[in-house]
């Protein structure tokens, strides 16, 4: 009798305190409407020109670019609570494992879009909320800016849109709850943002516009696509490793989550036989076999590669979530030469925590990361520098000393987890000293392979 009355009891308090939870502290909603990019199920307008497999890709690609610029405007914005509506029958679990990030998953609730957005906002100002956004997750050029100025521009009495090439829009943003704009069942037609102005006016509100913004939904919309370079390119990850695929799964699994259609993985194992293999493992994971080395390795997976942009990861370290999005528009600036994530340990070791402290202080005074901190640049710069010069040691410093030459080096605050096991085995201060030690002997220009043999010895 009493576990029954617990169990009763537990959803109401439950409820409670979730809703005390966000009252004391979203004041600022940012809620994006979204799907998970099923072929067939997404973009089907679209579909019906390009085939359903392509308009999928096309749309996931939209959204990961979206959920990119959420995560930046979230990073500035902590006091921004960001929850992504997904239409009902979404896999939830795919979605949270796919699109990872600072925000929180809901399912969308009405008979049609309007009602839909409608009780989003609804939900929204009942935690709290004073001034909340909605926007779309196929926009091809929405930028960070027009959320800062949507958040800025709502006040009282002040509604924001944000229009959309087609005759639509892509954002609204309220300070209250509007019903009349939502009421209508027909959307997708060419009259629907002067309809939601004219609406929003007729309820007391002053409609003030942020930057008009392209969706993609025809065919004649995907050149939009090639405009803009976050969306263009493509990520080959490369990987050299002496393990077995096998024991890497976990890593490629949670890799190849977070790719972007027609990124890949390419990973390079050691052969001591000095053979050369290739075979493909999946749709985006490219299995190589080449001579030991792991510049000699990771050269090998670059000429395989067919991305524009490459990521040289290490295959003891994860990258952040988003690491995709992150790497793209870091590559995407005009000064831009190399860039590498901040660093960090796994578990707890305050010793080995001052070590990557000093690692980050290094790359960020010095411009002198290692390689598993993630170094990636775009191909032609790659190309113009040779590629890796040293072979089997110190091929990430010597990259990144001729990839300075040619721009700026770049060090994202977003982190790699590393193993600490090198340290920990060879002893923390003895493996951090002899570190420095090559490091130093290196700049002086000691020979590979003297440094090698020092090293290994």
């Amino acid at each position: 009798m009493r576990g029954r009355r617990i169990n009763r009891v537990r959803p109401v308090l439950e409820a409670y305190l979730c809703r005390l939870f966000w009252c004391s502290r979203m004041k600022k909603a940012l809620l994006v409407f979204m799907r998970y990019p099923r072929p067939g199920r997404a973009k089907t307008r679209l579909a019906r020109e390009i085939g359903p497999e392509r308009a999928a890709a096309t749309y996931e690609k939209l959204l990961r670019r979206t959920l990119g610029i959420v995560s930046d405007f979230h990073m500035r914005n902590p006091d921004v609570d960001a929850v992504l509506f997904h239409t009902p029958d979404d896999p939830v679990e795919q979605l949270e494992d796919r699109f990872r990030g600072p925000w929180r998953f809901s399912p969308q609730e009405g008979a049609h879009l309007g009602e839909r957005m409608k009780n989003a906002f609804a939900a929204a100002f009942s935690l709290g909320a004073e001034k909340v956004v909605l926007i779309g997750s196929d926009t091809a050029d929405m930028e960070l800016r027009d959320l800062d100025d949507a958040f800025r521009t709502i006040d009282d009495g002040v509604a924001v849109l944000g229009p959309a090439l087609d005759g639509g829009f892509y954002l609204i943003g309220l300070n209250r709850l509007c019903g009349p704009p939502f009421h209508s069942e027909a959307w997708g037609t060419a009259d629907i943002f002067s309809r939601t102005a004219r609406e929003l006016a007729s309820a007391g509100f002053r409609v003030e516009l942020v930057a008009e913004r392209a969706d993609v939904d025809r065919p004649g919309d995907l050149p939009l696509l090639e405009d803009d370079s976050v969306l263009a390119s493509s990520l080959s990850v490369i990987i050299p490793t002496m393990g077995s695929p096998e024991r890497l799964k976990p890593l490629l699994d949670h890799l190849e989550n977070q790719l972007w259609p027609g990124d890949e993985i390419i990973l390079v194992q050691s052969c001591l036989s000095g053979e050369t293999t290739v075979s493909r493992r999946s749709p985006g994971v490219v299995h190589a076999r080449c001579p030991k080395g792991r510049g000699l390795q990771q050269d090998f997976g670059a000429k395989l590669a067919e991305g524009t942009l490459f990521f040289f990861l290490h295959d003891d370290t994860v990258p952040p979530p988003g690491f995709p999005y992150l790497i793209r528009r870091a590559c995407g600036r005009e000064d831009f030469a190399l860039g590498c994530f901040s660093l960090a340990f796994s578990g707890d070791n305050r010793l080995v925590g001052l070590i990557a402290d000093w690692a980050n202080a290094r790359s960020s005074v010095f411009k002198l990361p290692y390689g598993d901190q993630g170094l990636f640049c775009r191909r032609d710069t790659f190309e113009r520098v040779g590629g890796f010069q040293h072979k089997y040691l110190l091929e990430d410093v010597a990259l990144v000393r001729q990839c300075r030459s040619l721009g700026k080096l770049t060090m994202l605050p977003e982190r790699v987890y590393t193993s600490p096991e090198r340290y920990l085995n060879r002893g923390i201060l003895r493996a951090s000293m002899y570190n420095q030690m090559i490091m130093l002997l290196f700049l002086l220009g000691v020979d590979e392979r003297e440094l090698y043999s020092l090293y290994y010895r």
